[in-house]
């Protein structure tokens, strides 16, 4: 996740730079003749092409890629779900977090369909979607700690130690939140290198994203959540991003998202992806 408060006007401008650089929708397809133009927009394209151009980039449990180059995981079957509703075929197109946003900038697909956090900053570049669901941070403890950790609070004392990756939001967190606990950072670690800073008692407690919040539930029965919420702390808007220069098809994702939303598809869905394998837990 970008950090983004308290930047200066310098820096802010650096970080842009780095960003942009590197039923309900029958409407939408009315019949009637469709005219390719230079100006035309990405919705006018999708509906005379019908082909649906999505970025994706790696983020497990949210999206994984089989070794054929096949996408899955929650983020893919949502956007699937749309190309159905809309009668269009989906092109997943591979990029990474460094460019997925130029990429779209650049016209290499029409939106992104990867979980991608609506933050403040990227809202300067791009438009995003309603949200399909929030993550933020969680602290996982072990139930059976002698120290009795079971809130923010509890974890915030010199007697507790706090495993996290370096160099991620979930350090900074941790530094926000627990102040007054002691920090473990960890080099390129793994879920399964922070799992065992618990189990083998070298850590109390580990900072990892929210959105692995039920697949380390359901894989250790041991394990507790502080909060023990999907959104966890800091929590961030995710949705789809689009070129600010097609508000049409910003409104027609945004029809069938809150269609979807309400219906309780995106939650159903979010409950059959998001488990331990998918999160390279295992089965």
């Amino acid at each position: 996740m970008t950090r983004e408060r308290n930047l200066s006007v310098k820096t802010r401008r650096q970080a842009l730079r780095l960003i942009a650089g590197g039923g309900a929708l029958a409407p939408v397809f009315t019949a009637g003749p469709a005219r390719a133009a230079a100006s035309e927009g990405a919705l006018a394209r999708i509906r005379r092409t019908r082909l649906m151009r999505v970025a994706m980039a790696l983020n497990p449990p949210m999206v994984l890629q089989h070794t054929n180059g096949t996408w899955y995981g929650f983020n893919p079957d949502l956007v699937r779900m749309l190309g159905k509703e809309w009668g269009v075929k989906i092109d997943f197109v591979g990029a990474t977090w460094a460019t997925i946003v130029p990429g779209l900038l650049a016209h290499k697909y029409d939106m992104i369909g990867a979980s991608i956090s609506a933050t403040a900053l990227r809202k300067e570049v791009i438009d995003f979607t309603v949200p399909y669901f929030k993550a933020g941070q969680i602290f996982i403890v072990s139930k059976d700690n002698p120290k009795k950790l079971d809130s923010l609070a509890s974890l915030d004392s010199p007697n507790v130690t706090v495993a996290f990756t370096q160099n991620t939001i979930e350090g900074e967190i941790t530094r926000k939140l627990l102040p007054k606990a002691k920090e473990r950072g960890l080099l390129s670690s793994s879920v399964g290198n922070l799992v065992a800073e618990v189990v083998s008692g070298r850590s109390d407690a580990f900072a990892i994203t929210s959105t692995l919040r039920r697949p380390i539930l359901a894989k250790f029965s041991w394990a507790r959540a502080i909060p023990d919420t999907d959104e966890g702390v800091n929590a961030t808007p995710v949705a789809w991003g689009v070129r600010k220069s097609d508000p049409e098809l910003l409104a027609a994702l945004n029809s069938f998202l809150a269609k979807e939303n309400k219906s309780g598809a995106v939650a159903a869905l979010y409950a059959k992806e998001v488990t331990p394998a998918n999160s390279g837990l295992g089965t």
